[in-house]
């Protein structure tokens, strides 16, 4: 009976640390529409300060520890395509905003992280993509540049050039083992992103001098308590058992 016990505890404490595990799987996000950083699944985290957010609006990339392997930053044009908020007002243009273009939308703009810089890789990253033509296809990879997968190609372009933002669409990934770059391309003419963003999901905002911490249990903390105090009940039922004897 006590090993009977004691084998159910263990199938338990396994099933825990599956449980546990489960959760590290890529998890790909979009294309979703996107008008504002209110429209970031990662908001949360970015308003927290944990994530990054470059909208490009200082005219140039200047978040850190992310290199592009091509493409410009644009300003106002009648042909610009930024997020629609970017200019203070969300109404159907991008024309007043900036946006980062590459020319070359087949080969696409791959963004590379940089762990020495960050820290660690981030664990989600996002894009919206603005403009561009034919079919899109976003695709993330972790750490050693292996490939986590990609969203697409999906039909998303609207054939104007002239800044409309109905089209504008988010693609993020989120891998608990780190993402080393992220790319996206269309299959034909150019291509516009904008509202790059990248960061460590589920990390506490930074502390506040009023705040408290709490202690909580891990998992994997909660899985050795199981494990002894199923020990200590075989423990125990083996000495019962000596006893009677």
């Amino acid at each position: 009976m006590a090993r009977r016990a004691l084998h159910l505890w263990l199938l338990l404490g396994i099933g825990l640390a599956s449980a546990s595990t489960s959760g590290l799987a890529q998890t790909f996000l979009g294309p979703t529409p996107y008008l504002s950083r209110n429209d970031s699944p990662f908001l949360a985290s970015i308003n927290a300060g944990t994530t990054f957010l470059e909208t490009f609006e200082s005219g140039a990339l200047t978040t850190p520890g992310v290199t592009p392997s091509a493409g410009v930053v644009v300003g106002p044009s009648s042909i610009t395509d930024s997020v629609d908020a970017d200019d203070g007002v969300i109404d159907g243009s991008g024309t007043a905003g900036h946006s980062f273009f590459s020319g070359d939308g087949a080969t696409g703009i791959t963004f590379t992280f940089d762990a020495g810089v960050l820290g660690s890789l981030p664990t989600q990253v996002g894009i919206v993509w603005t403009d561009g033509a034919g079919t899109t296809t976003f695709e993330a990879f972790g750490p050693g540049g292996a490939s986590l997968g990609q969203i697409g190609p999906v039909s998303i372009a609207d054939g104007s050039i002239s800044g409309t933002t109905a089209e504008d669409r988010f693609f993020g990934v989120t891998n608990a083992s780190g993402i080393s770059a992220i790319r996206i391309s269309n299959t034909s003419g150019g291509i516009e992103v904008d509202h790059l963003q990248y960061g460590v999901f589920g990390a506490a905002p930074p502390p506040t001098s009023s705040a408290v911490a709490v202690p909580t249990m891990s998992e994997a903390a909660l899985l050795v308590l199981v494990l002894l105090t199923a020990a200590g009940a075989w423990r125990v039922r083996s000495a019962r058992r000596n006893l009677r004897g």
